[in-house]
């Protein structure tokens, strides 16, 4: 067998989840030992977050703007159709696509935005009606970059029917691949002490960077509902927001309208090495994401031992199934009540842990992630040999 050339192209993955799944496929591929040949093409966020011994790799090239960019992108797009010509691949992988580029190689193309497979009409009742407007523009926009002649990934099954239909493509193009955790998570899990609560105060993780979609603007309505559901107990939303941003004036706003910003901690960006101690620090995870494709949040919340609320929304359930207490979507009411349901029943906060640890069991670890998406890489290259 003849060695095979992997062009790995990360540049489009610049914010969120992206990031971490290129982190981890690329950490591992820098170390392949197989008769492989990689080279990467990947954005600064991504260079930024790999381990610092390996950002000096001669095989990798940083390139911005991400080639989404209409027209700022055009360098980047004709970078990468640059290093194709040189390189001369036999399989290109994009972690997340569109890639924005038409490959002349055969390309394997992974899709994680649930606006394009699968939005709901819930998700878009959040939306201004301008932003609305926008955000299908920008999902036609997105379809018609996407191709009938490449190979897909997913992480979820509501990604996959919904990315079918969208195409009309052969099921045997599209390959499932369930998300999972970063290596360092359980690493972290065995080596955090037992969190002890020593100042009567449940600390709620809300790990999600202002999109529309995840409905962080419900935290602090769902804060004012809990301090004034039970005055006995003391709650803290830690929150992982930026400086600036519609959503962040909206959110601001409307905390100090309420009167609960002093309810409500800002931890700020979070690298994603730094994410466990915030999760061993925290008594609950809550999302109140209205759109997902896969949030490895979740996983992440199940192996750091934490119990999660969540909207009841099928993407959720489909990934937490028993182990997660789900709430009307739109409604802080229902929200509270499940926050404070947990937080009051030890039997039930317990139960939500151990059926998290039993759940985890059920999603590949890192390395046969990787694995499996490596296999998909290779079967592609050597089907279009």
């Amino acid at each position: 067998m003849s060695l095979m050339k992997i062009l790995v192209n990360a540049t489009t993955c610049t914010v969120g989840g992206g990031v971490q799944v290129a982190v981890s496929f690329i950490t591992k591929a820098l170390k392949e030992k197989r008769e492989l040949s990689f080279r990467f093409a990947v954005s600064p966020q991504v260079l930024n977050n790999l381990p610092v011994l390996l950002q000096q790799d001669e095989r990798i090239l940083a390139l911005s703007p991400s080639p989404a960019n209409l027209w700022s992108g055009r360098a980047t797009r004709d970078a990468l159709h640059a290093l194709e010509a040189q390189f001369q691949p036999d399989v290109i992988f994009t972690v997340f696509g569109p890639a924005y580029v038409r490959f002349r190689t055969p390309h394997v193309c992974g899709i994680g935005d649930g606006w394009v497979t699968h939005r709901s009409k819930i998700a878009l009742s959040v939306l201004p009606f301008l932003h609305r407007l926008r955000c299908q523009a920008i999902c036609k926009y997105k379809e018609l970059r996407l191709s009938t002649k490449d190979y897909y990934w997913v992480e979820a099954e509501a990604a996959r029917s919904g990315l079918l239909r969208l195409l009309g493509l052969e099921p045997s193009r599209v390959k499932l691949i369930s998300n999972c955790y970063a290596d360092f998570f359980s690493t972290a899990a065995k080596e955090t002490a037992p969190y002890k609560k020593n100042d009567g105060v449940t600390r709620i993780f809300c790990l999600a960077a202002p999109y529309p979609h995840k409905n962080l603007t419900i935290i602090p309505e769902v804060a004012s509902l809990l301090r004034d559901r039970n005055s006995a107990l003391t709650y803290r939303l830690i929150v992982t927001l930026p400086d600036s941003g519609g959503e962040v004036r909206k959110f601001w706003a409307m905390a100090n309208a309420l009167g609960v910003t002093s309810m409500i901690e800002n931890a700020g960006y979070l690298p994603v090495q730094e994410c466990p101690r915030w999760y061993a620090s925290s008594d609950i995870t809550f999302l109140p994401t209205l759109l997902e494709t896969f949030s490895v949040t979740y996983l992440e919340s199940m192996v750091m031992n934490k119990p999660i609320i969540t909207t009841d929304l099928d993407f959720a359930r489909e990934v937490c199934g028993e182990a997660a207490v789900y709430y009307s979507p739109l409604s802080a009411e229902d929200a509270a009540r499940a926050l404070e349901s947990v937080a009051t029943n030890r039997g039930l906060y317990d139960a939500l842990v151990q059926r998290g640890c039993a759940r985890i069991k059920q999603y590949p670890t890192p390395e046969e992630k990787y694995e499996t998406t490596l296999r998909w890489i290779c079967e592609v290259g050597s089907r279009d040999a």
